[in-house]
């Protein structure tokens, strides 16, 4: 699943970037009633180009915080994001520019639009265009064994299902970077195994690849593990 380029918010050709993720003791700290509470121990990882590399710990260990981090879409409170060397909190655009996010929250589709229809607006948003969209939705479809529901309004999808059409709207654009919040969670084996394969092939083209998982055994296939802080 390699596909020679993307288009940038114009809609024009840009080409495809080599994917890296750099994490320098990246943190979070949340304030609560004048207290404050470590949503995220400092993290440090990095993810080179064609690699997928995943994240693992408990439920609020501060996984997805990290994700949004590097996003762009949280503001550290110690550390520094880096994406394809560009420093994230100093260059905000650049993780718009760079990343495909999922971050498995099935209330970010609009349910009256079928699966289809929620991936054409969502390509379109990143910068994709006409055939590019068409192209990306049907290869996508059929890595992942969406094919049969592509037409069907998503709020008649399956939780399995709903988890897929989450990794086809992170892949759709080819960003160089993907980073996904446990893609394999609600998902049986042959869906596992069709993400497995589809995360292999778009890091195969290039991208730099991010996941998290409660437990290690989901993420066996990956380049590298890194446990998440605990404290």
């Amino acid at each position: 699943m390699q596909r020679a380029g993307r288009e940038d918010v114009a809609g024009e050709s840009a080409p495809c970037l080599p994917g890296s993720i750099e994490a320098r003791g990246i943190s979070k700290t949340f304030r609560r009633r004048r207290r404050g509470s470590a949503g995220l121990a400092p993290v440090t990882l990095d993810v080179g180009p064609g690699e997928v590399c995943a994240i693992v710990g408990p439920n609020g260990c501060g996984k997805t915080t990290a994700l949004r981090i590097l996003a762009g879409l949280a503001t550290p409170s110690s550390g520094r994001a880096l994406l394809c060397g560009h420093d994230v909190v100093a260059d905000p655009g650049a993780a718009y520019r760079l990343v495909g996010l999922s971050l498995g929250s099935v209330r970010s589709f609009y349910w009256r639009l079928t699966a289809g229809q929620n991936l054409a607006f969502f390509g379109r948003l990143a910068g994709m265009r006409g055939r590019a969209i068409r192209d990306g939705i049907s290869e996508l479809a059929a890595a992942l064994g969406l094919e049969s529901v592509v037409n069907e309004p998503v709020r008649f999808l399956s939780r399995g299902a709903l988890a897929r059409l989450s990794v086809a709207r992170a892949l759709l654009p080819s960003r160089p970077v993907a980073l996904l919040d446990e893609p394999l969670s609600a998902v049986d084996a042959q869906g596992r195994a069709a993400i497995v394969e589809t995360l292999r092939s778009a890091a195969g083209g290039g991208a730099a690849i991010l996941v998290t998982a409660q437990e290690r055994e989901e993420v066996v296939w990956c380049d590298r593990i890194y446990a998440a802080p605990t404290g």
